[in-house]
């Protein structure tokens, strides 16, 4: 099987620019939680908005943060769509070509320093952050009684199915990664 060819970014950001915007989004999406569930009965834009400003900031900033906390080094981020379109049907595969996605840009030399456990948790990191807040946005704002969150907190988990199976079969997935640096 080809290697994929890496996607070349739209836009780039310095690791500071990068973490700025996605601790930003982080925040504002664990506020628009809050005022979910402060509003109840009215929360539910507030809730799916949360949802999807985390969605945007979470996955690169994972690999970021726990990448760091094992003493790999980052370059900067990457702003552009998926970085695996062919895993898409041809609508989505279009929707998530255009969505503006930031990855985590690795130092090569760095990663290539680190060990098989350290690179193993940077990889995993970005799955582990997507699937978190998946459970814990719509999970606060059912328990907080906004409406449909029950169902939106279903329907968010089961969305990580096809992410969780995307990310430890494809070659180039992170879970996958994660698993051939231990193995190694």
């Amino acid at each position: 099987m080809p290697t994929p060819k890496r996607i070349t970014p739209w836009l780039t950001l310095t690791t500071a620019q990068g973490n700025a915007v996605q601790i930003g989004g982080l925040l504002g999406a664990a506020i628009l939680a809050w005022y979910a569930g402060r509003e109840g009965p009215r929360g539910t834009r507030l809730m799916v908005a949360s949802r999807l400003l985390a969605y945007f900031t979470e996955h690169a900033f994972s690999h970021w943060l726990v990448g760091r906390a094992f003493g790999i080094r980052f370059t900067g981020y990457g702003l552009h769509g998926t970085s695996h379109p062919g895993s898409y049907p041809p609508g989505a595969r279009w929707v998530f070509s255009h969505l503006p996605l930031l990855s985590a840009r690795v130092d090569p030399a760095s990663l290539g320093a680190a060990s098989p456990a350290a690179r193993a948790a940077m990889y995993s990191a970005g799955t582990v952050g997507t699937v978190i807040p998946s459970v814990a946005i719509p999970g606060y704002c059912w328990m907080r009684g906004v409406p449909r969150a029950r169902g939106f907190f279903i329907g968010a988990n089961l969305w990580s199915v096809p992410l969780l199976l995307s990310e430890s079969l494809r070659p180039g997935g992170d879970l996958r990664r994660a698993w051939r640096a231990l193995r190694k």
